[in-house]
């Protein structure tokens, strides 16, 4: 599981949370969200995102563009996180934090035992 913003992403389901609700988007934008979320708040050039997405196609720029969009359109008020760098390519720029909620409990749970 991981978390950007409110959003909340299970890689391995390949399905998407926003504020603990499912939302839909397409196969094409997910794969664009997981290559962004993979760099980790690196720069990630247009050309890699349509060899990663569309190894086997052909593809215009404005397909990339336009499953951005969705991207963002889930986002919500968090879409300012993902910024295109003109010319370039794209960046998720807040941090993506993996969810271990289990063991931050345990952490926690210990040290209010050790306490006295």
């Amino acid at each position: 599981m991981i978390r950007i913003g409110n959003l909340t992403v299970f890689p391995d389901r390949r399905e998407i949370f926003v504020a603990g609700a499912p939302v839909e988007l397409g196969s094409r934008a997910m794969e664009v969200l997981l290559v962004l979320i993979e760099a980790n708040g690196a720069l990630v050039t247009k050309e890699h995102l349509i060899d990663q997405v569309w190894p086997t196609t052909v593809v215009v720029e404005n397909n990339l563009h336009v499953h951005i969009c969705g991207i963002r359109k889930v986002m919500g008020e968090d879409r300012k996180w993902l910024i295109s760098v003109p010319g370039r390519g794209y960046r998720l720029l807040r941090p993506v934090q993996l969810a271990h909620a289990a063991s931050i409990f345990i952490e926690r749970t210990d040290l209010r035992r050790a306490t006295p």
